[in-house]
Parts: C-alpha cells; structure tokens; sequence
C-alpha cells in the first residue's frame, strides 16, 4: 500500500512539473510543428481600416504559427497612425485573433486630402472616403506638422469640443453636417435637421445643453410649418439663455 502511494505521488510530482513547466516549453515545441499553422485569421474592431490593411500591418497571415510570440506583431500594429492598442490572441487549435483599439476621430479635414482627425488634432491617415465615415467637416484652415498634427490652435479647440460634445450630446453631433470655426473658444455647428446654425462655445455645460436641446425641439416643429425654408440661428452661447432668431 505504501508502495502505491509512493509511486501516485510521484507520478504526481512528474506530471505537476510538467503542468508548470508548459509556458516555457510549448512555445519553442510548437513553432516547429506545422500543425499548429493558422488556419483562419480573425480581425475584430477595425472601422477606419479594412481588415486586409491590419493584416498587412500586423505581420500576421494564414500559416502563421499559433506559438508565435505575438509581441512583434503587436509592436507592429501600434506603429500605425490609427491604432491605439492591439492584441494578438490564440484561438486552439488554429486561430489567431487580431483585436485592435482604433484612434477616436472627431471631425474631418482638408489636410491636402479629406481626412479624420482626433479630438487632440492628429490627422490619420485613413481613406475617409473609403471608411465611410459620419463626422462633420470642419471647413477652417488647417496646418499640419511632419507629425501630422494640426498646429492651429483654433482647430484644435474645435476639434477637442467636437469630441466632447459627441460624449456629451451624440444625438445632436450625429445631425451636424459642418464646424465652423468663429473664434478661439465658439464654434459654429451647422445642422442638416432641422434646418439651423448652433452657435456654441468651449465648454458648454449641462444644464446650457438642456436648454439648447429644447429650442432645438421647438425650431424643429416651427421649421416644420415654415414654408420659406429659412435656415434657424441657435445661439447657446450665454449662460442663463438661448436666443433663436432667422439668419440673414
């Protein structure tokens, strides 16, 4: 009986040290198997980039080994202009999944080319028209630096409203068409419905943005009945009141 024992304990042992030792010994063991080459590639969270462009960038393609260490490939990926993160996950037995964070664009720019740029005033370099995205433009001048950011300080604070708005108020950004700059802190935001010009400044607080919501509301069903098509002003830029009057 003790003899048993004896020998299941150490058999144990054998196989616990086995157990222990797998993350250091699988790796190298399994990148000479060709079994363990990537049937399917998976590309999850991409929006700005068609999938074919992060696999390109990743370094990843079918036939890969899943042992692979993923940490180049990741390095890889997040040297692109439009991720912010990445990941590079095994799916058993032949998978690799590639799961990208994109950089959040705020508006598009005429930076030579149509393109996104980021609430901090980098422009990626993304096809908008290809990635089809639904952001407003932003119509002022802009300049870019060899790091393709943008170095107008009035863009930037346009860009950065832009962006908190879209947290704030997604509702109402998904209805502005432009941004026009008016100053270093207001911005113009021209809405396709209704039919009106939003005048705001940086850092328009809830309760502004509670009044601003209900006149909207109410331009809304007056444009409704409006034969003349006039467009609406919408000036939210005060802090007790917002006054609608008829442009031009």
């Amino acid at each position: 009986m003790r003899r048993r024992t004896a020998v299941l304990l150490g058999a144990a042992t054998i196989v616990g040290g086995v157990a222990a030792a797998f993350p250091y010994w699988a790796p190298p063991l399994g990148q000479r198997i060709e079994w363990f080459a990537a049937e399917r590639v998976e590309v999850s969270g991409a929006r700005l980039l068609p999938p074919h462009e992060v696999l390109r960038a990743s370094g990843v393609r079918v036939g890969t080994n899943v042992w692979a260490d993923p940490a180049p490939f990741v390095a890889a990926l997040r040297k692109h202009p439009a991720v912010a993160g990445a990941e590079v996950i095994r799916v058993w037995p032949r998978t690799l999944r590639i799961r990208i964070v994109e950089k959040t664009p705020a508006a598009l720019v005429q930076a030579g080319v149509l393109r996104p740029a980021t609430a901090d005033g980098e422009v990626l370099a993304v096809d908008a028209a290809r990635s089809g995205l639904d952001l407003p433009l932003y119509t002022g001048r802009v300049k870019v630096d060899a790091r393709q950011r943008i170095t107008d300080a009035e863009a930037r604070a346009a860009l950065a409203e832009a962006a908190r708005l879209a947290e704030l108020e997604p509702a109402l950004m998904a209805r502005v068409s432009e941004l026009r700059p008016l100053s270093k802190t207001e911005t113009r935001l021209v809405l396709s419905r209704p039919a009106a010009d939003v005048l705001v400044r940086d850092g328009i607080g809830p309760e502004a943005l509670v009044r601003l919501r209900a006149a909207l509301d109410d331009v809304a069903g007056r444009i409704a009945a409006d034969t003349t098509h006039a467009r609406v002003v919408v000036d939210a830029r005060y802090d007790d009141q917002v006054v609608v009057s008829r442009k031009g």
